[in-house]
């Protein structure tokens, strides 16, 4: 019996003598782990971009509300404040000259 000291392998022959092709399994099984990780991390990575480009749909979505209900405050805003400058101009009478106009 031959004592072999090394990893075990297969040696397969395919044309001839002069042509074998020999894998070893330790490392066999290092490339299929290897393949194993690199897909998962694709898949994970993948996965991520897809969440994160939802996200932003939805962030783009909510900017937009936001964005409306902003104008329409201004707007309000804008007409509260000409209404005010109006009541002022009509009620307060700021120019000397013309504060004794009224009284005749």
């Amino acid at each position: 019996m031959k004592d072999e000291n090394g990893a075990r392998s297969y040696k397969g022959q395919i044309v001839g003598d002069s042509m074998s092709l020999t894998i070893n399994f330790k490392w066999l099984l290092q490339i299929i782990a290897g393949t194993a990780i690199v897909v998962y991390s694709f898949w994970k990575l993948e996965d991520r971009i897809q969440d994160l480009e939802r996200k932003m749909v939805l962030a783009m979505e909510e900017i937009e509300l936001h964005e409306q209900e902003r104008k329409q405050a201004e707007q309000a805003h804008v007409a509260q404040m000409e209404e005010r400058m109006l009541w002022y101009e009509s009620e307060l009478n700021l120019n000397p000259f013309s504060w004794g106009k009224k009284k005749k």
